[in-house]
């Protein structure tokens, strides 16, 4: 029996889909990894978590 493996994608493969992951592009670019998710809207601040957590308390 043989296996099949198949190939690892490569650089070009990552532009065709649109995106490009470059690790320490944020920190070249002054940006934490965390403000960068803040940006993204993939984290929430600290005052948006206390506001929603007053909220939930609230009620």
């Amino acid at each position: 029996m043989t296996a099949i493996v198949p190939e690892r994608p490569t650089a070009l493969d990552a532009l065709e889909a649109g995106f490009l992951i470059v690790p320490g592009i944020n920190r070249w670019l002054g940006k934490s990894d965390f403000q960068q998710s803040l940006d993204s809207g993939l984290t929430e601040s600290f005052e948006d978590f206390c506001n929603r957590i007053s909220k939930q308390e609230a009620s």
